[in-house]
């Protein structure tokens, strides 16, 4: 029996001590600690869920790869409004269209010129550019073999330029005669 005294005495005791310590809490910081155990135990829960959807939701995603690429300026080609401005003295200009069937064929005459030696310098114009579409009249349009100017250019299928100094000085149309220009 005398242990449960002691117990009693403790509980008692117990109380006492609390009650003083209250005596001291005034009721703004009670109404203070109450916040922050309620703060806190928000701050947990939004955790705890963001941790557990975070889980769910990586595992349902599927992996996905993204790739960039380097951007590439391809220095041989030029539109029509910029074709006379080329930091060279000499040099072509291929114009036809990059979609055309005999594409492959233009560009391997142009690829053997290039290769030889003392070769002048060819740019490539798309025609299938819809920068360059008013210039180009097609199979069945006429032509302007005598153009000086942008302006008056007005190109069939497959043209040839050479450009000295700024300026058109000759006009080629055609693939034999494009053929006879670089020896092929």
């Amino acid at each position: 029996m005398p242990k449960n005294k002691v117990k009693l005495n403790d509980k008692q005791s117990n109380r006492k001590n609390k009650q003083k310590i209250d005596k001291y809490v005034s009721d703004e910081s009670k109404q203070m600690r109450n916040f922050l155990i309620i703060l806190f135990s928000i701050i947990i829960i939004v955790l705890i869920v963001y941790g557990i959807s975070n889980l769910l939701i990586k595992d349902d995603e599927p992996e996905s790869e993204d790739t960039t690429q380097t951007g590439e300026i391809d220095y041989d080609k030029v539109s029509i409004g910029t074709m006379l401005n080329r930091n060279y003295k000499e040099y072509y200009v291929a114009l036809y269209d990059a979609e055309d069937p005999q594409a492959v064929v233009y560009s391997a005459i142009i690829t053997k010129y290039l290769d030889s030696e003392n070769a002048t310098k060819v740019f490539f114009c798309d025609l299938g550019n819809p920068l360059n579409a008013k210039y180009h009249v097609g199979e069945g349009g006429i032509t302007n073999p005598d153009a000086k100017t942008i302006s008056d250019l007005a190109l069939g299928d497959l043209t040839l330029i050479k450009v000295v100094n700024g300026e058109i000085v000759e006009y080629h149309e055609g693939l034999d005669a494009i053929k006879t220009e670089f020896n092929a």
